[in-house]
């Protein structure tokens, strides 16, 4: 019996397995499979090469091809190999050692620490994965953090010589050579063959000066291990250290022809060719290291550098920005007191986003900036757009005692204040000018700004039909009306408007983007991205442009555009707007690591923001990193500490992490403000129940039954209660109680069936909940936990009934685990049923491993082995742990007269103590392959 898993509903219409190439494939794949397990590389690779030039995106030819070129050399290439397949759903259990050694080979050390934060992994993984992390810090000199991962590594597999090797690593790492060699006779004792623990003796004679004899170990080692590129660089380091340049040449070229583009290869190479005089051979290695290195190389200081900055203007006015940008760092460091420089590289700093650099050059040239106010207005708005109030309001304090009767600067001090939450001040500042300028046109748009930016819609309107008095077709002010309208919920008027602004100024990009706003708001995303793709195309820097069309991406699940947009704008780094949208989006595809690094970038800015801490504590909860998370918590008890609802949320993020007496704290926090809350009641019991302080949740019961008499919460709590006083009888009795309070809520019927699943009152559940279904056959989600409850309790016939009843009713035609389920039902009795719903699983879900798996089992069974096999081996791509898939690639292959495989397969399966439903069933195969063997 196939173990039942209950999946998020996702609706896929494209079929799968339909390109007529598959069997070809499939085919080729298997030839690869086996010439790769045989160690025959380069037809494995060529047969891969087939597999993948027809199915580009197979999964297990990927992660293969992957293994293949990293033993070849081709670092990279493999990178890309095992990535691609991992973002198409891989199972990292497959290549997790080949991937970190990649990145650890290419010096991609972070890479390889965050393997470890980004899967989980399974016991022997997390071993696996807690030296090559180790490895990673040694190469990163983090030798303290190394130390930790190779405590962690001895938890998990205390007697491995793996873990042994990697501690004489340490070791030498640390030159501690006494302890080295004395942990090295222990490991050459256990295998006096292990390639790597000769080499770390090799590593250990170096280190003490005896080269020759370290000599013989590389050597050694490299007959043992002759794949091992590290091993080989390793032996050729200790030839040039001995100017044994003949004896290194061989390995160099063996090197060379796995890894040609080798900087220190290279290098070298260059270097033997000259020692040899061979100059045509030493300028050609010489000429592409060079090309390998152009990018580091600095750009060299014209000596005259007025032509440097008039090269640097002429790309400036051309529009080529990366040219001028060059050429002006460059000028400024020989000129750093031309301000006419500083203003343009400040101002291609911005157009290419990098305001933090824009604001750094000009804060360099601070004292000069009063010559040139306009650098200093520039300077302020820097400011403003990167959340630095206070700078921004000590220049332009100074700014306006210097220059009193500047409109423009009096404006801006108010853009400061309305940033620095001083928003009566900023209207202060703006009415005095107002009252001393009432015909400054510049102050009345301000004015009017301002009350939009305040929330005070309706005196926007008012200041927007003033200014429209003046000039009716001014289509600035007809968008300002426009906008004010939105806020106010008035769409229809709003659209008129903007449409009239269009009729007056065709190409008004306001109004056309706040046309599109309109049509988002409203749902027409389709007709939002025709509008906003070609205005983004000629404003790719417009904002509020880039993160609308990004929105409509998104409401429109066009996820994949959505990102891709928002990050070649880099809008994301500075609106807030696009960096809430990327958040949601990264949250939404469940890829918490890239957004715990959005909101780290804004806690950069924003200290204590309490929004972003929030984010930040349910992330690192979500990345399972509770300690952090609990760090995060501590900040927040200091900013909620007055809020019962805020102490509410923050207890129960406590609770998520374990942090039990900090969720118990808060808890009592939040009732002294608030002792008559309901909800804080509930949750204390909760926290009694939780903590097994019975007897504190009784009283706090009794004191709530007494309150709230024919509350199904409280009635829910009591069967808590009763079921950890192992009082399974009064538990049930106190659910169905809740039940009968609120036939509808759901948590008490999921105890009930929870129950029911551990063999407690299962005919009670199931008899209730047919009772219910009588009086409301419209609930299908309790129809639908029936019928799992079927599945549990292995009645067949009645979990199909329930099914097929939910189906007819057009209810979960879309759920995969659902026709998965239906599958697996009928795969003993009726396979043409069974086989159909496989395939609609398979339809809904065609990249997940176990509507693979069950549509692989249903093809073996139907005796389509030669095809269940190719979808198995998809399965066990994306799920390399599921033992229950193991067994049925075994069963599939002895179908196929490849026993030989399928022993090897169900030995490694049966070697470990992993229990699943199918182990007798794999047993039994295994007895019988060795049976007719002898």
């Amino acid at each position: 019996m196939l173990s039942w898993t209950n999946v998020c509903i996702a609706v896929l219409s494209c079929a799968v397995f339909t390109s007529p190439f598959f069997a070809l494939a499939e085919d080729d794949f298997e030839k690869a499979l086996q010439a790769f397990q045989q160690q025959q590389q380069q037809t494995a690779y060529i047969h891969l090469k087939n597999v993948l030039q027809q199915t580009p995106d197979h999964i297990p030819a990927k992660v293969l091809m992957g293994k293949i070129l990293l033993d070849k050399g081709y670092f990279s290439e493999a990178i890309t190999e095992f990535e691609e397949a991992l973002q198409k759903g891989a199972d990292i259990e497959l290549m997790l050692t080949e991937l970190a050694n990649s990145y650890l080979f290419t010096d991609e050390f972070q890479q390889v620490l965050k393997l470890g934060e980004q899967y989980q992994l399974s016991a022997s993984s997390q071993f696996d994965w807690h030296l090559l992390a180790a490895a990673a810090n040694l190469s990163l000199n983090d030798v303290a953090a190394a130390e930790a991962h190779f405590a962690s590594a001895r938890l998990l597999q205390p007697e491995s010589p793996r873990l042994l090797n990697s501690q004489i690593a340490l070791l030498l790492k640390q030159k501690q050579l006494t302890e080295a060699e004395n942990l090295l006779q222990q490991a050459l004792t256990l295998n006096s063959s292990n390639p790597q623990t000769i080499q770390l003796k090799a590593e250990l004679l170096q280190q003490q000066g005896q080269l020759s004899k370290a000599q013989e170990l590389f050597e050694q080692a490299v007959v043992l291990s002759p794949q091992d590129p590290i091993l080989r660089r390793a032996l050729l380091r200790n030839y040039i250290s001995q100017n044994k340049f003949e004896q290194a040449e061989p390995t160099l070229q063996h090197i060379l022809q796995h890894s040609p583009g080798d900087p220190y290869a290279l290098l070298l190479s260059a270097w033997l060719a000259s020692l040899k005089q061979d100059n045509k051979q030493s300028q050609q290695y010489t000429e592409a290291l060079s090309a390998q290195l152009w990018q580091l190389t600095k750009v060299q200081i014209d000596k005259q550098p007025s032509l440097l900055f008039t090269r640097a203007l002429l790309s400036y006015v051309a529009e080529n920005y990366e040219k001028a940008r060059i050429d002006l760092v460059s000028y400024n460091q020989v000129m750093p007191a031309d301000l006419n420089a500083v203003a343009m590289l400040s101002d291609v700093y911005i157009r290419q986003g990098d305001n933090s650099l824009a604001i750094q050059l000009l804060e360099r040239h601070l004292e000069q900036l009063n010559s040139m106010p306009e650098l200093a207005q520039r300077l302020v708005r820097l400011y403003i757009r990167s959340n630095r109030a206070f700078k921004a309001e000590q220049l332009i304090t100074a700014l306006r005692l210097q220059y009193p009767d500047n409109v423009d600067f009096a404006i801006l001090h108010a853009s400061v204040l309305k940033q620095a939450q001083q928003a009566d001040q900023a209207r202060a500042v703006i009415a005095e000018q107002v009252n001393q300028h009432s015909d400054n046109l510049l102050l009345q748009i301000n004015h009017a700004l301002l009350a939009l930016d305040d929330g005070d819609y309706a005196l926007a309107l008012k200041l927007s039909e003033q200014l429209l008095q003046a000039e009716p077709d001014n289509a600035a002010y007809l968008n300002f009306k426009a906008v004010a309208l939105i806020k106010m919920g008035r769409a229809e008027p709003a659209a008129s408007l903007l449409q009239l602004v269009l009729q007056i100024q065709p190409d008004h990009l306001a109004a056309q983007v706040n046309l599109s706003r309109l049509q988002i708001d409203q749902g027409n995303y389709a007709i939002a991205i025709i509008a906003l793709q070609p205005l983004v195309l000629a404003n790719p820097q417009h904002k509020v442009a880039v993160s609308l069309l990004a929105l409509a991406y998104f409401r429109a699940e066009r996820y994949q555009e959505a990102e891709t947009l928002l990050h070649s704008s880099n809008v994301a780094a500075e609106f807030a707007p696009a960096t809430e949208l990327l958040f949601d989006l990264y949250f939404q595809q469940q890829r918490y690591q890239p957004a715990l690094d959005l909101v780290e970038q804004g806690l950069r800015s924003r200290f204590m923001d309490e929004v972003l801490l929030w984010k930040k504590a349910r992330l690192l909860i979500l990345l399972q990193q509770p300690e952090q998370a609990k760090s995060v918590m501590i900040l927040l008890s200091d900013l909620v500490d007055n809020q019962a609802d805020k102490l509410l949320r923050l207890a129960l993020l406590q609770r998520e992490i374990n942090d039990l007496p900090a969720s118990g704290q808060s808890l009592q926090e939040a009732l002294a403000i608030a002792p008559a809350n309901k909800l804080l009641q509930l949750e204390l019991v909760n926290h009694h129940l939780l903590t097994t302080d019975l007897a504190a949740a009784k009283r706090l019961l009794q004191k709530m039954t007494q309150h709230y008499p024919a509350d199904a919460n409280v009635a829910l709590l009591q069967g808590d209660l009763a079921l950890a006083q192992h009082n399974e009888v009064n538990a049930v009795s106190f659910y169905r109680q809740a039940l009968s309070l609120d036939p509808t809520f759901r948590l008490a019927w999921v105890k009930l069936y929870q129950l029911a699943k551990s063999g407690a009152a299962a005919e009670n559940f199931a008899s209730l909940a047919l009772q219910y279904l009588q009086s409301d056959e419209s609930n299908h989600w309790l129809r639908r936990l029936l019928a799992e409850h079927y599945v549990n309790s292995q009645q067949a016939g009645n979990a199909i009934m329930q099914y097929q009843l939910l189906l007819d009713a057009q209810q979960f035609t879309q759920d995969a685990s659902l026709h998965n389920n239906l599958a697996n039902l009928y795969i003993d009795n009726a396979l043409d049923k069974a086989l159909y719903h496989a395939e609609l699983a398979l339809q809904l879900q065609p990249k997940q491993a176990y509507t693979l798996d069950t549509y692989g089992w249903v093809l073996a069974k139907s005796g389509q082995y030669q095809q269940a096999v190719a979808v198995l081996r998809q399965a066990n791509a994306l799920n390399a742990t599921d033992p229950s898939i193991q067994y049925h690639i075994a069963y599939t292959l002895v179908k196929l007269q490849r026993q030989a495989e399928a022993v090897v397969m169900l030995q490694q399966l049966l070697a470990s103590n992993i229990t699943f439903s199918e182990r007798e069933a794999a047993e039994w195969l295994l007895k019988q392959l060795n049976t007719t063997d002898s």
